[in-house]
Parts: structure tokens; C-alpha cells; sequence
């Protein structure tokens, strides 16, 4: 009803004010794009079914991991971890342990970006380097662990599918080696 009234007021304009309006008129189609481009609903990376988030991701050992880098077809881990803590640590003896399972699942560690001093002593302490199940281990650079961390205990195992979609969050409180063996593949 508002917008037939306008446009009526708007018809019966002068030149001169015709191209003001026409201005204003642009003014305001601009003003209700943005306000639909800001009101889209920002994806919640933390439910069943998410999409694995784009983040970028500074590997120790040099050169960096995103997504495109990581192969398609074939499962994730993302295993949010602090260099200090000793229950991830031990994730990583579990993970290990029960390499077998791991068949095409590719591994990402990650730890906040204040942890990349640590970084190197625990790779050496847990006897990384070499191993090639822990390919991609490195400090987070964007927005990763803000975009998938449930604030929970660490380590937290995100397990997503070959079509990089999360399956399943384990945080350090909730699981057990068998829970992780469900989603190994």
C-alpha cells in the first residue's frame, strides 16, 4: 500500500525533482540489498551435516594446509589440541594405537596461533615428524577454532565424511577409544 502511494507521488514529479527521486530511489534499492545481504544466517559449523569451514592453517613443519589441499573423496579428522595439555597427548598414543583403522581418513591437528613455540617441542616429544598418519599438524591462522570449537574439554576430534561434512564432535570429556574407532575409516 506504501509503495503504490510513492510510486503515484513519485509519477507526478517535475524533471527537476524526478532525478532527485531517482536518486534517492537508487539510494534505498542499495540500503535494502545490503540489509538482506546482512541478514543471511551465518552457518553453524558445530551441527550434524555442517560443511567443513575454509580456514587456513600454518603447518610446523613449514608451507600451510586449507581445504582445497586436502583430498577429495576422503574423510577428515580436525583434532583441536594445545601443545601443554596432557590428555591430548594421550589422544595422540590412542590415535596412533589404532592407525589401522585410519585407512583414508586425513588427519589435521590444530592449535591456537599463541601455541606455535610449543609446536615444534611437541612434535619432537610425541614423535610426529616422521609419521605419516599426523601429515598436517600446525597452528590456526583464520578462524578455524573459532568457527568449530564447542568450548568444551580438549582435545576436541571433529570427524567429517569424505564429502567434508561433520559427522561427529568428541570433545576430551565425552568419549572413549571405541567411540573414535566408529568413525575411523
Amino acid at each position: 500500500m506504501i509503495l503504490f502511494k510513492f510510486m503515484a507521488w513519485f509519477s507526478q514529479l517535475n524533471s527537476t525533482n524526478y532525478f532527485l527521486m531517482k536518486k534517492i530511489l537508487l539510494f534505498l534499492s542499495l540500503l535494502v540489498v545490503v540489509q538482506i545481504s546482512f541478514a543471511q544466517e551465518k552457518t553453524d559449523y558445530t551441527k550434524k551435516g555442517a560443511p567443513m569451514p575454509n580456514f587456513y592453517v600454518n603447518r610446523t613443519d613449514g608451507g600451510y594446509v586449507i581445504p582445497s589441499l586436502l583430498k577429495k573423496g576422503a574423510p577428515v579428522l580436525i583434532m583441536i589440541f594445545s601443545p601443554e595439555c596432557e590428555h591430548c597427548a594421550h589422544t595422540i598414543d590412542s590415535l596412533k594405537s589404532i592407525r589401522s583403522l585410519f585407512k583414508t581418513t586425513q588427519i589435521l591437528l590444530v592449535a591456537e596461533e599463541r601455541h606455535k613455540d610449543l609446536m615444534q617441542g611437541f612434535i619432537e616429544h610425541e614423535n610426529l615428524k616422521d609419521d605419516p598418519l599426523f601429515k598436517y599438524i600446525g597452528t590456526n591462522k583464520g578462524e578455524l577454532i573459532a568457527a568449530i570449537y564447542t568450548n568444551k574439554i580438549l582435545p576436541q576430534l571433529n570427524f567429517y565424511d569424505a564429502n567434508h561434512k561433520l559427522v561427529k564432535i568428541l570433545d576430551g570429556n565425552e568419549y572413549h577409544l571405541e567411540d573414535v574407532k566408529k568413525y575411523a575409516k
